[in-house]
């Protein structure tokens, strides 16, 4: 049912967001409660071996409580985002339910250590709808609703005309969702 509805959307219904992509991810990036200056340092200082350190600065950025997993949750969590690889997201099932139970979180996770998910925002998803994409709300980190929601934006991304890209020094996830979520705002 999905592929269906990214098969046939309306490229015209599009249009006028690509037209405003830059602004729209000027108003929601820059905005003072997305802190884009520790985001952008934050993705510097998310790297390979992964630590507890790293998963408290996401944590942190996003506005999340402490994680009170245990040692053997966190091992699992980290293997899993060893593992993974872009645009995989069946790993997400075999996540305890535990961690199963925040999307949010885990797209974070995601998102800053291997800055090719896209982070799980209901603004964003609000976006997607607005342009004729619809993606059921969640809080779990179902793996194919969160695939359908990135599949989306990387759908966008290669619809997307060369005056919608603007030299910034975040990844295009990024630069997508953030003008989605600025999208979904407004509607």
């Amino acid at each position: 049912m999905q592929a269906h509805a990214l098969l046939s959307i309306d490229r015209e219904q599009l249009r006028p967001f690509f037209e405003r992509v830059p602004e729209l991810f000027e108003a929601h990036h820059g905005h003072e409660g997305q802190d884009p200056e520790g985001y952008q340092e934050l993705l510097y200082r998310v790297y390979r071996p992964y630590t507890n350190r790293m998963f408290d600065m996401i944590d942190e950025w996003m506005g999340h409580g402490h994680r009170s997993w245990h040692s053997d949750v966190e091992r699992e969590v980290l293997l899993m985002l060893y593992a993974i690889r872009y645009p995989d997201t069946l790993l997400l099932e075999s996540l305890s339910d535990e961690v199963y139970l925040d999307i949010r979180r885990i797209s974070g996770y995601l998102h800053f250590m291997k800055h090719t998910y896209t982070i799980w925002d209901e603004d964003t998803r609000k976006g997607l709808a607005r342009l004729g994409i619809k993606i059921p709300n969640t809080d779990r980190a179902d793996p194919f609703i969160y695939g359908a929601y990135i599949s989306a934006i990387e759908l966008l991304k290669e619809l997307a005309p060369y005056h919608s890209f603007m030299e910034h020094d975040v990844p295009r996830q990024r630069l997508f969702q953030a003008a989605l979520a600025g999208y979904g705002r407004e509607g």
